[in-house]
């Protein structure tokens, strides 16, 4: 058993002229959805940020999340503390905020009053430089986590923007408490307590009157005019005290999920993996026996496991989703590759480096990229993109080389600038003063992912066309023509919906085709009917009398295995694919794709096949007849002369 000294106590100060407070937090409030991703994002983003730049770069930082049972008088001054959440329910008794100062009284009841073990949950880092500052008044990283509001005091490479995060630990506290140690590496100690609850009343009996204090209290110093936080290490009980350089965060009244263990490590994973996988954060959680380790020598092995986990005990839960998965099977496919180095550049001016991972072909099951910052920690995924080449990428705005960390020489810095408050997207309204440069520099962010992924597409000059399936459409010698028992692996496949072809007479101008899906909401996939000999045929129609007003039903043919290789010596692209249906007259007509989703009609200047020239009518390749399964190879050119994405598509009349 410890015992505190007197001068060391909670103190909740006069409300004065400020505002009543209930217990509904704004700032506890924005983590409380997702609790686990927002302690681990908020925890983990300060260490990183903290690391000691004395220490080697191969030297991680390190996290540790653990479950201890303090002692009940080891708590500071547990018997006020105690007294204030009764009087806080008193205050606020009905109506919801009654119903929840009723449960975090309860917990009050149940820890302080009497069980003689108070569940804790321990936050520690290390190789960090702690926090220091601890006897500034403001602007230092000891007040800006425990003395001021809504304030960051970090610089413009740090992770954190808002200062709300340091909120994230009060949601697992049941008493809305929260205690802070620290060691820095100048040798500063300090302790210091934190409670959220409300505005409550009591009778001070110095002024002999009812008083109405505010909602935040402080375990401080009484006897300081700042209300300073415990300074000297004997003054401190030994389980509060830290011996090493760094930082210890104490959730009071952590009341444990069966599953807590397993939850923090899938977000620890999900937003930071690809800082453990550099190396940069190693983390552990720990409850009893039970101790996980998450490092870059068990990284894979950490996220086959969780996968698992997740999709035994979390596939019905809609609103979460595990990519971490996908991106490490990227990063460690042989193809992968790693673009390191580029400069960023808007509107001609540097703003220092970017890297790239990409992984390009039918080894990626969809067409993302995972967007961060310098920090390595997961912002946002990007998957608004409209090409048929599945892609895997991840792109770090490392902002190296840059002439200076503000905003307008260092892109990381300005990203930064436009994350919002959840640290999972990047907006232009987040950066008013620069609104209209962060949307250009968001949007180009996508375009630099789009202008990789379109580089790394075949080439028909160049021999690496093989490893995106082309040869399969080859004739090799050494092979038998008759197997067909290769697996074909498309990039993409087209469900088909019926539309209407419709030739207009414009004056002396030739005949113009117009066609228009019909609206109804898709067509379903379905095989082409076979003909009944048996079925009545249906009447003749009158014939038409040739002056464009004819309505002629056209149908999408069902064609797969696209490939749309660019050949950029001759400015040609070759087009093959397979047909799935046989028709008399297949069409094959192409459109340009877009990064904005749009698409816009190529304009089709030449077309051949088997080095014959093939007719080009409205706008369409007429093929001749084609048999089910039929494997067509035909060179095409359109108006545009420089590469484009095309989208390839086949039609005939029925």
């Amino acid at each position: 058993m410890f015992a505190w000294q007197e001068k060391y106590r909670w103190i909740f100060s006069e409300l004065g002229a400020a505002d009543k407070v209930g217990v509904n937090d704004a700032g506890i409030g924005i983590f409380k959805r997702q609790p686990y991703k927002g302690l681990a994002k908020e925890i983990l983003q300060n260490v990183t940020d903290a690391k000691d730049d004395n220490l080697p770069d191969n030297v991680p930082v390190k996290a540790k999340f653990e479950l201890i049972y303090v002692d009940r008088d080891d708590i500071p001054n547990y018997k006020r503390l105690d007294e204030v959440i009764h009087k806080c329910h008193e205050y606020y008794h009905d109506g919801d905020d009654g119903a929840k100062l009723k449960v975090i009284c309860d917990a009050s009841e149940k820890y302080l009053s009497q069980n003689d073990k108070v569940p804790v949950l321990k936050i520690s880092d290390y190789h960090t430089y702690g926090l220091c500052g601890v006897h500034e008044e403001k602007g230092s990283n000891w007040t800006g986590l425990v003395r001021e509001r809504s304030a960051t005091n970090k610089s413009n490479g740090s992770s954190g923007a808002f200062g709300v995060g340091k909120f994230a630990p009060f949601n697992f506290s049941s008493l809305r408490t929260v205690l802070y140690s620290t060691k820095s590496r100048d040798g500063e100690t300090a302790f210091q307590g934190k409670a959220i609850l409300t505005t409550f009343s009591e009778y001070d009996e110095s002024a002999k009157k009812n008083v109405t204090k505010q909602n935040i209290g402080l375990f401080a110093d009484s006897d300081s005019d700042n209300y300073d936080a415990v300074f000297s290490v004997n003054d401190i009980a030994p389980v509060f005290r830290r011996d090493e350089v760094g930082t210890d965060i104490f959730v009071l009244g952590f009341e444990k999920e069966d599953d807590w263990v397993a939850q923090s490590a899938i977000s620890v994973i999900e937003y930071f993996f690809y800082s453990i996988y550099r190396g940069k954060l190693e983390v552990e959680i720990v409850e009893g026996d039970n101790k996980v380790e998450i490092n870059r020598g068990n990284l894979g092995e950490r996220i086959l496991y969780y996968e698992n986990y997740c999709n035994t005990h979390m596939g019905d839960d809609t609103t979460f989703s595990f990519t971490a998965p996908s991106y490490w099977t990227m990063l460690k496919n042989e193809n992968c590759k790693h673009i390191v180095g580029k400069k960023f550049e808007y509107n001609g001016h540097s703003m220092g480096e970017y890297e790239l991972y990409l992984l390009v072909g039918d080894d990626c099951l969809d067409r993302k990229v995972l967007e961060m910052r310098q920090a390595g920690m997961r912002i946002r995924e990007d998957t608004n993109f409209r090409i048929q080449t599945n892609f895997t990428a991840i792109f770090i705005a490392t902002g190296a080389n840059a002439v200076s960390d503000e905003p307008k020489d260092n892109i990381s810095s300005f990203l930064r600038k436009c994350e919002n408050q959840a640290h999972d997207d990047w907006a232009a309204d987040e950066y008013k003063e620069e609104k209209e440069k962060a949307r250009g520099i968001i949007n180009k962010i996508h375009s630099l992912v789009l202008e990789a992924v379109k580089n790394e597409m075949p080439d028909m000059s160049d021999k690496s066309i093989d490893a995106f399936g082309l040869s399969e459409f080859l004739r090799n010698e050494d092979e038998d023509e008759d197997d067909e028992k290769k697996e074909e692996k498309a990039f993409s496949d087209f469900k088909p919906l019926d539309f209407e072809l419709q030739t207009v007479k414009i004056g002396k101008r030739r005949k113009q085709a117009d066609i228009s899906m019909k609206k109804n909401g898709g067509a379903k996939k379905r095989k082409p009917k076979k003909s009944n000999p048996s079925s009545v045929p249906p009447k003749p129609k009158k014939p038409d009398n040739h002056r464009g007003t004819g309505l002629n039903k056209v149908s999408e043919v069902y064609i797969s295995n696209i490939k749309t290789p660019y050949d950029t010596e001759c400015g040609e692209y070759q087009v093959s694919f397979v047909s799935d249906e046989a028709v008399d007259n297949l069409m094959i007509a192409a459109k340009i794709s877009s990064d904005d989703n749009n698409l816009a009609k190529a304009e089709i200047s030449k077309a051949t096949r088997n080095g014959k020239t093939l007719t080009i009518k409205n706008g369409m390749v007429e093929l001749g007849a084609v048999n089910e399964g039929d494997k067509i190879i035909l060179r095409m050119k359109i108006a545009e002369r420089v590469r484009k994405t095309l989208e390839v598509r086949g039609y005939a009349k029925r």
